[in-house]
């Protein structure tokens, strides 16, 4: 898939789902105002309706827009519409800042390669705490 194709996916998932800004950015467990800029009509009559999603977190939400079938909170890796390869690709050609990414690439790396030069610890020697009760004679009333 193309980053366009991928972009008409998820733009459809959301639009078939009636996904606005607030189910986006809201919590699940709180009601999602239709009209948030009416600021007159009282808050019971508005007709809060529950977030379109059941999770909290962003990656989770995207999980259940994507997934096929039905989703469930339990499956860390449920299979998705789009392959993952095809979203790693339009992540970086549109959601990443790719400077600061290859910079923390770059500092892993080389933390990668500090610790594999770092020369390796030389044993200490500790001391023995074991106790052989066996060998401590004990005498008089216990």
């Amino acid at each position: 898939m193309t980053d366009d194709q991928v972009e008409q996916v998820l733009w459809k998932e959301i639009r078939g789902r009636d996904i606005t800004i607030h189910d986006m950015i809201g919590l699940p467990c709180y009601g999602v105002d239709p009209h948030p800029e009416d600021d007159i009509t009282p808050r019971s009559e508005k007709g809060i309706r529950s977030n379109r999603f059941e999770s909290f977190m962003g990656g989770d939400r995207m999980k259940e827009l994507l997934c096929v079938g039905e989703y469930t909170e339990w499956d860390d890796d449920p299979p998705l519409k789009i392959p993952l390869q095809d979203l790693f690709r339009f992540w970086w050609n549109r959601c990443v800042d790719r400077y600061a990414v290859v910079d923390a690439i770059l500092e892993d790396i080389f933390s990668y390669f500090t610790e594999q030069m770092r020369p390796p610890e030389k044993e200490k020697k500790s001391m023995d705490v074991r106790v052989d009760f066996d060998q401590i004679p004990v005498s008089g009333p216990v």
